[in-house]
């Protein structure tokens, strides 16, 4: 492969002024310009992403980090979506996305993780951070990797939903339709801030609503799978449940699958309602009653928050980004 001298002997010109004439430094005439560039197109250079880097100390490489929880993002279709609205941000702007899905150990990001950050290639990056113990920003934060946090963590830049009005608004409605037999399909409330956030806004509604008793709760893991075998012992322990909530959609689904496989009629027997409003949530049958977190909006607004902090356009800012009701057939007035 040719190397940077090369282009130089071509060019007749300083490897000094080859580099700084591709990391488009001013002050050079245009004819050394066009020196340059011909050589580089006769000999099919490429340049060194990281021998640029060094020069110019931009390597337009943004990382966006998803900690492996419960489940590979892959399957998660609001990460997608997430993710889809971060990367159009970041092609506008002439940014590649590296995507990273560290694991956890101990509440401790793998060694792999702390190796992408110290290898100099990061010019900024974006962390979901919801588990309450780790924050995966913050170890970018200590070696001066700028970040925004998308989630719950505190930090001096952040995007979030508010998932406490979004509990708040799907309680209102769930209680608007007379259900007073109500049971929840969570996750461990350490491993998802965001979730326990939803939860709070619920259980304020459900606390000032003189309801019977305490709402019945059993863990999953975000999956159909599992949304399926709680929504199973969910109704096997409460069997006067007139709706069961999903903490996500694909739970939900689950949760409808199950109960239709038991010959509950959903919704005439038994109501389901998810959160997220994937687009699977419209492919059910009946369609889910949801939230919508509104995602691509979401991951353009931690895009666009990132680089604007590159470029030094902002002071640390707080977005926080409301989600909206979807009411479709799966939640019914109980008569």
């Amino acid at each position: 492969m040719p190397t940077l001298q090369d282009v130089a002997e071509y060019a007749g010109v300083s490897t000094a002024t080859v580099s700084k004439v591709l990391s488009n430094t001013p002050y050079f005439s245009e004819a050394t310009r066009q020196k340059v560039m011909v050589a580089v197109e006769a000999l099919g250079y490429r340049p060194n992403l990281a021998a640029r880097a060094l020069s110019s100390g931009k390597t337009n490489i943004i990382a966006v980090v998803f900690p492996f929880i419960h489940d590979t993002i892959f399957k998660d279709p609001l990460v997608m979506r997430v993710l889809e609205g971060i990367e159009a941000v970041c092609t506008e702007h002439d940014y590649n996305i590296l995507l990273s899905t560290p694991r956890l150990d101990d509440n401790q990001p793998q060694a792999h993780y702390l190796q992408l950050l110290q290898s100099g290639y990061l010019q900024g990056l974006i962390a979901i951070d919801n588990v309450e113990a780790v924050s995966l920003a913050s170890y970018a934060e200590k070696i001066n990797i700028p970040t925004v946090v998308l989630g719950h963590h505190p930090a001096d830049y952040t995007v979030r939903s508010n998932n406490y009005l979004g509990g708040k608004v799907l309680m209102q409605h769930i209680l608007a339709k007379g259900h007073r037999h109500i049971g929840v399909i969570s996750v461990p409330l350490a491993s998802n801030m965001a979730v326990r956030e939803r939860l709070l806004g619920m259980q304020d509604v459900y606390s000032h609503a003189d309801m019977p008793d305490e709402m019945p709760m059993i863990d999953s893991d975000f999956s159909t799978r599992g949304g399926a075998q709680a929504a199973h012992e969910l109704i096997a322990q409460h069997p006067r449940l007139t709706v069961i909530i999903g903490m996500n959609d694909r739970m939900a689904i689950g949760a409808i699958a199950a109960l239709n496989q038991a010959g509950y009629t959903v919704p005439d027997e038994i109501s389901v309602v998810g959160y997220d409003d994937i687009p699977m949530a419209l492919a059910t049958q009946p369609t889910l009653t949801t939230i919508n977190q509104k995602p691509v909006e979401l991951g353009r607004a931690a895009a666009d928050l990132l680089l604007r902090r590159l470029d030094n356009q902002i002071q640390p800012t707080n977005v926080v980004i409301d989600p909206h009701y979807i009411e479709r057939e799966s939640l019914v007035i109980r008569r």
